[in-house]
Order: structure tokens, then C-alpha cells, then sequence
């Protein structure tokens, strides 16, 4: 196959650029040389190849015809061209014709101009390849492979590389600007919803990664006692922490100059601050694979801030509040305390937690990558709120004093525990609440959980012959008896079943009803109460507080036990009459004898006098309503009838104080063991206030199971003796002044059980009791 020259003819209008061959200048970037070399056109005519042959109204061809070569102005030849010239002509003269046909370019279909155009016109009329004829016949598929005619197929020449033409440089221009532009309105979609209308969630999230909650403890609370003396009070205390990772950047200045003096530094500056070796601190400094290490508990605030002045790297301190009794054992049992994890275990912290206990608050911090807080990032979220202070009827002179005895006696006769209690008559404020064994608030480790309760609440026992009072009161408001009412008390008194008996043994003896309670007569107090009906006789008793707490709500506190009159048994009838059958606490047992000695009217205990507000102004509790068990005159007979316990042929001569009338009453009672559901030991006691006159304040003493002795004016009237004269000697009062009243304790003329106003186990039968 010949190839045409490289550089063809230019024809006149043709404006084209000049193809040059391979390597040749002025040839057409992307030519190879594999490209075949077109046939000579003829002056003033275009060829137009067969595959871009225009197909619009073409008339159908002759049969068999093959593809036709354009002709030249004037010839009308339809002679078959050579192998060679069929095969270029058949083949695409460009790129751009191999599209497809029917896609007529400058290049693939020009039109003939000026005077050939007629001429152009007429030939392919005549050859029967113009418009206006039918679409050629479509070749067959051996004519397509053989090329031209359907004759013998000449060699194919070499292929040609598809050309790939540039895009149009401002097309892609704007196609790229079009890209650029969505990408940034996305950009700017999201930054306009982040910042304008999710900002405060986005805000929130992004500062919730990387806040930290620190929880500020309040500062619990003081207890003080009724004069302001500190009972319980809280004081700040730190933990001591270390990042160990980070201790060796410790710097400081060292001869003006900053020196990295790392671990070695750290432990130098820190031993003496914190009372530690250096074989103590370096291993907690170094410790590996951790961030927190506990240095020490409980440094001071001024420890603290001289360490913080150090500004040694990873050092932090946590804030707590500690809880000191200053007072330690001496209101233990009263005021209670609280654990390490600032919970309350008993006592008021535990009654009024609510109250002294506050609320903590929290602070949130930024912290960085590191972990460290970001400076200046700290911002309160809930303020801290400190605990109120709380003010007791405590006196705390009078407890320790109170506390001091009790913890002697109980020492000295070998008993299992005591209790001593101080009421003010005019009010029932407790002014003292002391037991023995009892534990230190201050070491709560070592303590005994058996002296964890306060005994003057929680311990419910008999009271023995101190009950005799409530069965005196019942019968002299009713109009039984008066003191001066004759009493034969005999050897043996038989009811229900038993024959009762009084702890010291003697004939038959002819009493008063004020020397009755005076000789703590068990069988003379029967003949009196036995007079009153029970369901009267338990209505005084719950008048005087029995079988009910009181409204202190101190936590484990003891209603006590008193059943219903219709279910007492028949020995129970008679045995509620001097103290057996019936339980009491300490608390409620002093109750009944501020009731007489407030004249009949009985003012419930208290033990909180109020609490103070934010502003530090003391709200009082308010003050408990007096309630009338028995008239004046009841009461003020009752008083003088119980001055002849302390007389000559009383029961509580230990319990005398020189110059001062005393009225008072002991008790002895069988005290039942809940463990070994029997009775056990004995509860020995004495109750009463002086001047008897006047009195001021009730002071209840109780020994329970006493290894030695027994007997309540024995053992716990020395105690009531030593508490009363401080008392009396504190507040200066004045000596007691003689009583217009005369009781004796012996009838002071002979005594006939046919006498109506002599009471006798004889008259009792006559009477049907």
C-alpha cells in the first residue's frame, strides 16, 4: 500500500491547518504514524465519506452498488475504484466520524462552495447518492470485512490510536468552580446551623467531653449545748494526692537560678510538711502505671496551702469535712456521730441529719488532653449549702458532773450499766443524759456497739417502788386516801394466788399512807391502790407518759410496755400498783416526777432547744404544752409525803442534803432478761428533786444488775446526792425553809380494822375487794 506525501496540496478556501507527517513541523499533535493518507480531492469539491454520508431523504441505491467516491465537477463516472483507494475511503477520515454515522462535521461532510456547489449537486444526482433518494442498502457483513465492493479485500493497514481531545479549558473551568462552590455551601450550611442555630447543643456536647464534675462537701453542722458549748463540730480536712507521672518536672529556684530537682526535690520539700521519711514517700512519688495516688489523709488547710506554695507539678488536694467531739465521752451517747463517709450512726447527727447535714456542691472544669484542669475554667454549678446548727437542752457542765458520777458507781459496785437524768421542772427540757459504759465519738473504731444507744431512751425496765408514786397520785386525786389515812400493813398480804410480802420483814404495823411510800410498804401500797379501778388507775399512768414515747424521737427510743386495763391478769392487778408488770425508760420515769414537781402539770421532755438559720438567728423549737394529771394540792401533798423517804425512817438516807428538803423515791425491781427470757438481777434506783420547796430540776438515777447490793437507796442515792449538790451549789440556792406541813410515818394513835377510814386486808374483804 503506497502512502500519499505528507504534506498535501492546500486548495483554495481551504483554511485548515496544514498535516504534517510524524516528526514533521507543522503536523497535528496526536498523529501518528500509523495514520492512513487520504486520496487526493479534486479542486473546489469536499469528500465526504461513506460512514458520515448524510442520511436524510436518500432514496434507495441500485442493487449491489458499493459505497461511491464523491466525483469532481462535470463526470458522472461510476467506475469501481481500486482496493486500495476503497479501503481509504471507507475508512473514517477522523475521530470524529467514527462516532456514529449521521454526525456531519466541517471535516467529515463539507459542503462544495461557490461554483461547484451546483455541479456537486447535479453529479450526485446522476449517481443516484444525493438527497432526495432512499437510504442506501446496507452492506452485508462479508462486504464489511472484505472492504469496497465485496471484492477481494487488499492488506489492512496499520490501526489507528484513538485520539482523545481536550476538554474545552472553560468548560472545565466552570465545571470545576461549580464543584468548588457546592462543597463550600456545604461548608457553610453546617457551620451556619452549628454556630447560629445548634450552637448551645454543640456548645454542651463539646463541653461535656472534656467537663469535670468536682463535688464540693458541706461543712456539717454544729451541735452545741443549751450555753453555746461546742458539742459536735465539723473542720476542713484534706486528702492528699499525687500524678507520679509527672513529679520528676518538679522545679525549683535553687542559687537563682530554676533547677528541674524532680522526685528527689519533691520528697525533700514534702517529708517534713507531712511528718514522712523519704523511704515512705518515693515509692508513693514513683509509683508506675498510674495517674492518682493517695499521699496522705487528714493534712490541715495550713499544711495544705504551704505544699500548694510549692507549685510542684501534680500534686492536688481534696477537700472533706471532719467530724470532732471536743466534749469526747461525756455526751456521746447523746449527741451520737457520724463515719468517716460523713453518714450518720446515732444520737442527734442521726435524729437531725437533715438538718446538719447540708447539701454538697458541684463545680465543673474544663480539663485538657493531659487530664489537668484548664485555669480558669472552674465555674459553680450548685453551690454548696453547710448544715444548720442545732442547739440542745444539754447543759454540758451538767452532764460531764452527771456522766463523772454514774461512770464511778457503776465502777464501784460491779453493775452493768447506769444512767443518770437531769429535767428541769418548769420546762422538761433534759439537761442531762449520761450512761456508763458509753464510747468516744472521736474513735468510733474502738468502740463497743453495746454503748452505741443512749440507755436514758432505749433501755425499757420495771421500775419498782419509784412507781409507787403514779398509784399514791391516782388515790389521793381520787379521794382514796389522804397522807394521814391509816394503814395496817400485816406479814402477808394473799391476792390472786400469792401471798405478797415487803423486802424487809416484819409484823403487822400500823402506817400512814405517807409513811406507806416513806417505808416503801409493797403490801400497804396495795391496800391503797386497789381502791382505785383499773381502767382509772391506767388512765394515770398514761397521763404520766408510760407506755408512750416521748416527742423527743430520739432514734431507738422506747414507748416502754403498759398493756390495756382489760388485759392485765389477775396478778398483774396488784403488782402494776408498786412498779412491777410494767416498763419505763430512764427519760420517761424522771418525766413523772417533774410532773409533781411542777405542781400537776406534766410538760413533755425535750432534748432540741432550736436551730439556727442562715442568718444565725436561733429558732426555737416550740415549746411543749403543759398537760394537768393531778391538782396543786394533790401534787404539793404528794411532795411532802415523799420528803419522809429521805426522813429519819426513810428509805434514801443517802440521799439527804443538809439544809435542803428532799422528796424523793427509790425503787428495786426484779429486771427481766429479754436473752434468757426470765428475771436476772435487779434495778436499783432513786428519783427526786430538791429544794423540795421549790425545786428546780429532777434528778433520776438507775443502777442496773449491781454486783453488790441491791437496793436503790444504797446504790443510786449517793449518786443523786453528789449531781443534786452541784446543782444546788452552782446556781447558789437559797436553803430550804421549814414545811407547814406535819406527815409522819407511823400513825401516831392505835389503828382498828372497824375504824372505816383505816385501811386493812380485814376491811378489803368486807369491802369485796
Amino acid at each position: 500500500m503506497t502512502r500519499p506525501p505528507a504534506d498535501e496540496p492546500r486548495r483554495p478556501g481551504d483554511d485548515r491547518p496544514r498535516r504534517t507527517s510524524i516528526g514533521a513541523p507543522g503536523r497535528m499533535p496526536g498523529r501518528t504514524a500509523q495514520t492512513p493518507a487520504r486520496t487526493p480531492r479534486a479542486a473546489g469539491t469536499r469528500t465526504t465519506p461513506r460512514s458520515a454520508a448524510p442520511t436524510t431523504a436518500r432514496g434507495p441505491a441500485s442493487a449491489g452498488a458499493g459505497a461511491r467516491s464523491p466525483k469532481t465537477p462535470g463526470t458522472a463516472s461510476t467506475a469501481r475504484r481500486s482496493p486500495a483507494s476503497s479501503a481509504s475511503s471507507a475508512a473514517p477520515s477522523s475521530p470524529r466520524a467514527q462516532r456514529g454515522q449521521g454526525s456531519a462535521t466541517p471535516r467529515q461532510a463539507a459542503r462544495p462552495v461557490g461554483s461547484n456547489a451546483a455541479a456537486a449537486r447535479s453529479a450526485s444526482a446522476s449517481s443516484g447518492t444525493g438527497r432526495g433518494r432512499g437510504p442506501a442498502p446496507q452492506r452485508s457483513a462479508a462486504a464489511r470485512r472484505a472492504g469496497g465492493t465485496g471484492g477481494p479485500r487488499g492488506p489492512r493497514g496499520p490501526r489507528r490510536r484513538l485520539r482523545i481531545s481536550r476538554a474545552n479549558p472553560r468548560r472545565r473551568a466552570t465545571i470545576m468552580f461549580a464543584v468548588v462552590l457546592a462543597v463550600f455551601t456545604v461548608f457553610a450550611a453546617q457551620l451556619l446551623r452549628i454556630q447560629a442555630f445548634d450552637a448551645s447543643a454543640t456548645q454542651a456536647a463539646a463541653l461535656q467531653k472534656r467537663a469535670v464534675t468536682h463535688t464540693t462537701p458541706p461543712m456539717r453542722g454544729q451541735i452545741v449545748d443549751t450555753n453555746g458549748v461546742v458539742l459536735a463540730d465539723s473542720v476542713e480536712r484534706y486528702t492528699l494526692t499525687v500524678d507520679p507521672t509527672v513529679v520528676d518536672e518538679y522545679k525549683k529556684r535553687v542559687d537563682g537560678r530554676v533547677t528541674t530537682v524532680g522526685v528527689a526535690g519533691a520528697v525533700a520539700d514534702l517529708g517534713p510538711l507531712l511528718g514522712m521519711s523519704a523511704a515512705e514517700l518515693t515509692p508513693l512519688l514513683t509509683k508506675p502505671k498510674t495517674r492518682y495516688v493517695i499521699v496522705k489523709k487528714e493534712i490541715n488547710p495550713t499544711v495544705w496551702a504551704k505544699i500548694r506554695a510549692l507549685g510542684m507539678p501534680g500534686i492536688a488536694a481534696e477537700r472533706q469535712a471532719e467530724r470532732v467531739y471536743p466534749n469526747g465521752m461525756s455526751a456521746a451517747q447523746v449527741v451520737g456521730f457520724v463515719r468517716n463517709d460523713q453518714t450518720p450512726g446515732a444520737g442527734v447527727e442521726y435524729m437531725l441529719n437533715s438538718t446538719l447535714a447540708g447539701a454538697p456542691g458541684k463545680t465543673v472544669a474544663e480539663t485538657a488532653r493531659d487530664g489537668y484542669t484548664i485555669p480558669g475554667s472552674e465555674r459553680t454549678v450548685t453551690e454548696v449549702q453547710n448544715g444548720r446548727d442545732v442547739r440542745l437542752t444539754i447543759d454540758a457542765d451538767m452532764q460531764w458532773y452527771a456522766q463523772n458520777a454514774i461512770a464511778k458507781q457503776v465502777t464501784a459496785v460491779g453493775a452493768e450499766s447506769g444512767t443518770a437524768v437531769v429535767i428541769e421542772v418548769a420546762t422538761g427540757k433534759v439537761r442531762a443524759a449520761a450512761s456508763y459504759p458509753t464510747f468516744d465519738p472521736n474513735d468510733i473504731a474502738a468502740a463497743d456497739k453495746k454503748t452505741l444507744g443512749n440507755f436514758a431512751f432505749n433501755d425499757a425496765f420495771e421500775p419498782g417502788s419509784t412507781g409507787k408514786l403514779m398509784t399514791m397520785a391516782a388515790a389521793l386525786q381520787e379521794g382514796v386516801i389522804t397522807p394521814t389515812t391509816g394503814v395496817i400493813v400485816p406479814e402477808r398480804l394473799p391476792r390472786a394466788g400469792i401471798r405478797f410480802k415487803d423486802n424487809e420483814a416484819h409484823g403487822v404495823e400500823n402506817m400512814t399512807a405517807t409513811g406507806v411510800i416513806g417505808k416503801s410498804s409493797n403490801m400497804g401500797t396495795i391496800l391503797i391502790g386497789e381502791r382505785v379501778k383499773p381502767q382509772v388507775m391506767e388512765s394515770y399512768y398514761r397521763k404520766f407518759g408510760v407506755g408512750q414515747k416521748t416527742p423527743i424521737g430520739f432514734p431507738g427510743e422506747s414507748a416502754g410496755v403498759l398493756a390495756k386495763a382489760s388485759d392485765w391478769n389477775a396478778q398483774q392487778r396488784y403488782t402494776l400498783l408498786f412498779g412491777q408488770g410494767y416498763a419505763v425508760t430512764a427519760v420517761q420515769a424522771a418525766s413523772v416526777f417533774q410532773t409533781i414537781a411542777n405542781g400537776g402539770v406534766r410538760i413533755a421532755p425535750s432534748l432540741v432547744e432550736g436551730t439556727v438559720n442562715d442568718a444565725g438567728t436561733l429558732v426555737p423549737t416550740p415549746a411543749a404544752t403543759g398537760e394537768r394529771v393531778v391538782s396543786q394540792q394533790t401534787a404539793t401533798e404528794l411532795s411532802r409525803m415523799m420528803e419522809e423517804v429521805t426522813g429519819p425512817d426513810g428509805t434514801a438516807r443517802d440521799a439527804r442534803i443538809k439544809g435542803y428538803r428532799v422528796a424523793g423515791k427509790t425503787g428495786t425491781a426484779d429486771r427481766y432478761d429479754d436473752k434468757l427470757k426470765r428475771y436476772n438481777g435487779f434495778t436499783a434506783s432513786f428519783i427526786g428533786y430538791a429544794p423540795a420547796e421549790k425545786p428546780k430540776y429532777v434528778v433520776a438515777v438507775f443502777i442496773q444488775k449491781p454486783a453488790s447490793g441491791m437496793f436503790g437507796g444504797a446504790l443510786a442515792g449517793p449518786v443523786f446526792n453528789q449531781v443534786m449538790t452541784y446543782l444546788i451549789e452552782r446556781d447558789n440556792t437559797p436553803p430550804s425553809t421549814p414545811s407547814d406541813l406535819d406527815y409522819h410515818v407511823w400513825a401516831t394513835k392505835p389503828l382498828s380494822d372497824d375504824d372505816p377510814t383505816v385501811l386493812s386486808d380485814a376491811r378489803a374483804k368486807r369491802d369485796g375487794l
